[in-house]
């Protein structure tokens, strides 16, 4: 865990060490999602990354799950 300091502006800054476990970089989006008193972000997964991910054994069940819940999420938000 983490203590992060909020800006003037609202920013914050995720620390080095978690950027790159979850690949992270300049530009990446996060979904934020708030729950009750907590705020959670999720890292958008870039289409560029999942090239060839498909010729990965059981990767299609994977990449459906993952589809069906990016959908209830933005569908939520609607």
């Amino acid at each position: 865990m983490s203590i992060v300091k909020l800006s003037s502006k609202g920013q914050i800054v995720i620390p080095a060490k978690i950027r790159k476990e979850l690949d992270l970089s300049k530009g990446d989006k996060l979904l934020l999602e708030r729950r009750g008193n907590e705020i959670i972000l999720k890292p958008i997964v870039k289409l560029s990354r999942l090239r060839g991910v498909d010729k990965i054994e059981g990767a299609s069940e994977e990449i459906e799950n993952m589809r069906k819940e990016w959908d209830k999420e933005f569908k939520a938000r609607q």
